[in-house]
């Protein structure tokens, strides 16, 4: 969907909403809280924050958890030493937002940091290559190729992104699949992740780690909407 200057105000506000619901959970997350718990928070503060409801069924994984991709709130308690993906977006005004952080509650002691640095790094090589113009699968190989170098694309089971609007998931499709390419005034979420399903000599227990944020394709650029801390 490409957006009107008056559509692009609304779904602006959107990504602020969910900016500050994000910020709001980096300071509520801690261990011993349920992953429910977190979810009915998040649902709350976008209430709160001026939104209407969520934009799609909020996403809170917590330990061996975060390696799915959509893993919905449960009643297990996060620990200091889990990984937790919390993916979740708000509705304004008939305008949708979508965000992904990954927290580390506690000292992270293994090699997860590096994956979350990695996953960070492919995430922002990806955002510096969108423009009005570029071919959404050169958007989706330059992530694919930066996990590639260490051998972990085969961990990147995913797209890259998606177009966002009054539905949550629009054209086009961030993929290496799709000949579509990007055009001034699309609003498209580039989400990186790697997700490791076995134990390894590097990690204690299964994880993953998604980093998602919305932006405004412009003619020589974009503009990141969601500023919530990564």
């Amino acid at each position: 969907m490409i957006m009107s200057r008056d559509n692009t105000s609304l779904i602006k506000k959107a990504a602020d909403i969910i900016s500050l619901v994000m910020h709001d959970v980096e300071k509520k997350i801690r261990p011993g809280i349920t992953e429910k718990q977190l979810a009915s928070f998040i649902r709350r503060r976008i209430v709160h924050h001026g939104g209407k409801k969520e934009s799609f069924k909020t996403i809170v994984s917590s330990g061996a958890r975060s390696r799915l991709v959509h893993g919905y709130a449960t009643n297990k308690k996060i620990r200091k030493d889990d990984c937790v993906i919390v993916d979740c977006g708000a509705v304004y005004r008939g305008y949708c937002s979508d965000i992904t952080r990954t927290f580390f509650p506690g000292h992270v002691k293994d090699g997860r940091k590096k994956i979350y640095d990695l996953v960070k790094k492919a995430q922002q090589r990806a955002i510096m290559a969108v423009k009005s113009g570029v071919p959404v699968k050169r958007i989706d190989r330059i992530v694919r190729e930066c996990f590639g170098v260490l051998g972990l694309e085969k961990y990147y089971p995913h797209t890259t992104g998606h177009g966002i609007g009054v539905k949550v998931h629009e054209f086009p499709r961030i993929s290496v699949r799709s000949d579509d390419k990007l055009s001034e005034g699309m609003v498209v979420t580039i989400e990186p992740g790697l997700y490791f399903k076995d134990k390894s000599r590097y990690f204690k227990r299964p994880f993953g780690v998604r980093i998602e944020d919305m932006v405004l394709v412009k003619k020589n650029g974009c503009e990141i909407l969601t500023t919530a801390r990564k």
